[in-house]
């Protein structure tokens, strides 16, 4: 935060121009510790230290220049977990889903949040997310709309209307970054490199994949717009195509429950980074191939190059 103390380590060498930076941490004792580490690291049979850094480490305090603090752990999908039960309807129809949502208290306690009612199978349409100290959940009411929750009052607080365009899309699982999923302690406010990049994700977008109706031979991708849900407004679109990915064995920690790994790792078929402001997304994608002549599917191939514009 703002006008707080970091202590940056230096390794200092005679007759280099510029001291290399080795982190910055919240405390002189821990700087101290990590000196300690790097002054007893061993390279090749010899010192590293008296070799690269021969003036030995300098820890020197630095005033941190921005508000951002990193947000507290664990992430929302690693503190929610859900429980649910089938509800059956008139014969020749599918089950709806109850749908109860707890927050962990610790290792085995659970709070009990709030209830919701999906008109289909569940899948894996929850994901709770934070946007500033507001904790928020995508969820399905509607197979064929996303809504966002309110996990403070249990209240659906946006939704897709029917007018949606691209509407009749039914989405099985949604993702939205949290910061721990794309940082690490190695870097806080006050860092030598520290940039507006390190600032994000805000939760204020995201994804979800689903089916389009009459569609259901494998899921694709859409755009998830956040930053207006406190306001009533969630916008979905499809930028990124008629593209179906790989979403292979992935299932929310939030469905799977005390079997899940926490931390839980970031969906494995979707992959973030951004640098100089410029955000990139890769996705792991379903591509078939013609054995014979290596050529990739036409219709699959028209959905990788088509003008993203003209969908829109």
């Amino acid at each position: 935060m703002r006008g707080d103390i970091v202590f940056r380590i230096y390794g200092v060498h005679a007759g280099r121009d510029k001291d290399s930076y080795f982190g910055a941490y919240r405390s002189r004792a821990e700087a101290e510790r990590e000196v300690a580490a790097l002054a007893a690291k061993v390279m090749h049979g010899e010192n590293w230290a008296r070799r690269y850094h021969d003036q030995g480490f300098a820890i020197r305090e630095h005033v941190v220049t921005t508000d951002f603090e990193p947000p507290p752990r664990p992430k929302p999908r690693d503190a929610y977990v859900i429980e649910r039960a089938a509800v059956p309807n008139a014969p020749g129809t599918w089950d709806s889903t109850r749908v109860e949502v707890f927050r962990r208290q610790g290792p085995t306690e659970r709070e009990h949040v709030c209830g919701y009612t999906r008109d289909h199978a569940l899948f894996q349409t929850f994901e709770p997310f934070r946007q500033g100290n507001r904790e928020l959940a995508l969820v399905s009411l509607a197979y064929t709309r996303t809504a966002v929750l309110d996990l403070r009052t249990g209240e659906v607080i946006a939704e897709e209307t029917e007018a949606t365009p691209g509407g009749g899309f039914c989405p099985v699982g949604f993702y939205v970054p949290d910061w721990w999923d794309v940082n690490d302690d190695s870097t806080i406010p006050g860092s030598e490199y520290w940039n507006a990049d390190d600032e994000w994700p805000t939760g204020d977008f995201g994804f979800v994949w689903g089916c389009h109706w009459g569609d259901d031979s494998s899921w694709k991708i859409e755009y998830l717009d956040l930053r207006r849900v406190q306001d009533g407004i969630l916008i979905r679109d499809n930028r990124f195509g008629y593209v179906a990915v790989a979403n292979g064995r992935y299932v929310s920690p939030c469905v799977v429950g005390d079997a899940a790994t926490r931390p839980s790792p970031p969906p494995d078929f979707i992959e973030l980074h951004r640098h100089a402001g410029v955000t990139k997304v890769r996705f792991a994608l379903e591509l078939d191939f013609d054995l014979d002549s290596g050529r990739v599917d036409a219709e699959q191939h028209a959905a990788l190059v088509r003008d993203p514009d003209a969908d829109r």
